[in-house]
Order: C-alpha cells, then sequence, then structure tokens
C-alpha cells in the first residue's frame, strides 16, 4: 500500500506516512457481491442455485405430524355421517313397511303366495287384513273371500270356509252378478263341501240358488248319507240288511275304518251274522262328492 500523496511504499498497517507525515485511509477490498447484496439485486445464477437449495431444504423437512385433535374430529365426521346414513335407512324402512301394510295388493298377493304355498296359519292375517282394506269399497274384490275359504278348510275351521264362501257368492250377485264367476264361486264351494265332509250341505245350497241354470248344473252334485232297512241295536239271531241312496253309489266297511271308492261297493244285502258289527257307509256320485257317513252297529245276543 502506498501513500497517496507522496507514493511512498508503506509498511503493513501504518496510520501515517514517515516521509511526509499524511494520515493514511485504509479502505477495504472491493467486493463487487457486496453492492448487489446492498441494493437488492443478487444474479440470476445465484438466485438458480438459492432455489435450488431452498427446494432442497423444504425437500429435506419431514411431513407435518397430524395432531390427535384433528385426528378425532376427522373420526367425529364420519361417526355422524354414518349415524345419519342409519337413521335415513331406518326412516326407509319404517315407510316402506307402513307403504305395504295399507297397501291391498301387497297383502292380498301374499297372502295369496302362502296359502298356494299351504302355510294357511300364515296367510290367514294378510288375507283378512286384504279383507278390510277393501271392505267397504263399492268395487269389492271377492278374492280375499276365495282364498280365505281355501286357507280356513287348510286349518280344519270348516265352518268359516263355507262362511266366506257364500258370502263371496253373495257379494259377486249383488255387484256384478256375472254368470260365469257365479259359477266358479258354486263350483269351489261344492269342493270345499266335499274336501271338509260337509256334504250335507248341498242340497240347501242348492236350493238357495237364485239361478235356475245354476241350480240344474249343481244338482249333479246331489248325494245323500245312505239309509238302512234296519236300526242299529241287539238282535235275536242273525240277519239281513239293506242299504239305500238317492244319488251315487254306496260303498261300506265292517270293521269301524271309513268307507272309499276302493272299499266293498254295495251290490245285494249284507248278511250280519256276528257278535257285533260295526257298520260304515257313504255315497259317492258321478262327480266324486262323497256324502256323510252312516254309522250303526248291530249285537247278537250269545
Amino acid at each position: 500500500m502506498r501513500c497517496p500523496n507522496c507514493n511512498t511504499e508503506l509498511e503493513p498497517g501504518s496510520l501515517f506516512c514517515r516521509i511526509c507525515g499524511r494520515e493514511v485511509q485504509i479502505v477495504p477490498d472491493y467486493d463487487p457481491l457486496d453492492d448487489l447484496v446492498v441494493g437488492g439485486h443478487v444474479p440470476k445464477t445465484m438466485e438458480g442455485n438459492t432455489e435450488k437449495s431452498q427446494s432442497r431444504e423444504k425437500k429435506a423437512e419431514p411431513p407435518p405430524k397430524e395432531s390427535k385433535w384433528q385426528f378425532r374430529g376427522a373420526h367425529k365426521g364420519f361417526l355422524m355421517l354414518c349415524g345419519i346414513l342409519f337413521c335415513f335407512l331406518v326412516f326407509m324402512a319404517s315407510y316402506f313397511s307402513i307403504i305395504r301394510e295399507n297397501s291391498y295388493s301387497y297383502q292380498l298377493k301374499k297372502g295369496i303366495s302362502l296359502t298356494e304355498k299351504e302355510a294357511y296359519e300364515e296367510a290367514l292375517p294378510y288375507l283378512k287384513h286384504a279383507r278390510e282394506l277393501q271392505e267397504h269399497n263399492a268395487d269389492s274384490d271377492i278374492r280375499p273371500l276365495r282364498y280365505l275359504a281355501r286357507a280356513y278348510a287348510g286349518i280344519g275351521a270348516d265352518e268359516l270356509a263355507i262362511d266366506c264362501m257364500k258370502n263371496a257368492i253373495h257379494l259377486e250377485d249383488t255387484i256384478r252378478g256375472d254368470g260365469i264367476v257365479l259359477e266358479e264361486l258354486y263350483l269351489e264351494m261344492m269342493e270345499i263341501l266335499n274336501e271338509t265332509g260337509q256334504t250335507g250341505q248341498i242340497e240347501s245350497v242348492i236350493k238357495n240358488c237364485p239361478h235356475e241354470g245354476l241350480r240344474q248344473e249343481l244338482s249333479l252334485y246331489r248325494v245323500q248319507k245312505p239309509t238302512c232297512s234296519l236300526p242299529e241295536g241287539t238282535y235275536e239271531r242273525a240277519m239281513s240288511l239293506e242299504l239305500f241312496a238317492e244319488y251315487g253309489d254306496i260303498y261300506y266297511t265292517l270293521d269301524g275304518t271309513d268307507p272309499t271308492a276302493e272299499s266293498t261297493r254295495y251290490e245285494k244285502a249284507i248278511r250280519i251274522a256276528s257278535e257285533e258289527t260295526l257298520l260304515t257307509a257313504v255315497a259317492i256320485n258321478e262327480k266324486g262328492m262323497i256324502s256323510e257317513k252312516l254309522v250303526l252297529v248291530y249285537k247278537l245276543k250269545p
């Protein structure tokens, strides 16, 4: 470093010139980067390097951990959503249950399906409710009564079955008077009377039918309980019995079993020679209708 006044070489660290005595001002080494930093200007190359450095620093930083409060909040929100969904499903199930409970078509369809599967006990509530739902309609449907009759017959409620058929016939005759449907209803009644052993009512059903054409057709279903030439009781000696039936053929047994079309057919007088004989007889007509049973006990004195 030299003196700015006399250009004399100065010793390092000198504050005054040894020749002219001039004070020496020490100027630090010039660095152009300092001007750029002070002035707020950073070269593009350095800026890129800086950004890359900051980017690496950011990548190096570990991700922030989720606080337990954030986890609890998300869990609570999920549970709330599940609760809302559950309530909605319960509401919809209740809504459709009420709709089905008051739906005539649903109740009838369910009752018919169960009846056809011979689940008679299960079918009855549906058929009864279907009947109640449209009982006061001007154009009442007779199907609930028809299937109620089948269900009652299936559980052995014979009288209720016939009452349902009578109501169905009356309803159809009063509201619509469709001859074909009426014929079907009467024939269904004949079947139920036969299945439930109530063929003794056939004569009164025919008599009370207001339609002449139907009465003539139903007359083919007539069948009556057989009668016998001798009353039951105790007799002194062996005897012969004669059986009579106005409609159909007579079939009988002498051992107490119920006669069928496979049993002995009556063609001539029956000889009674045993100490005790139990006679059971029925009449079966061409339509397969089976009369009520005739049951008589005969005894012979020893």
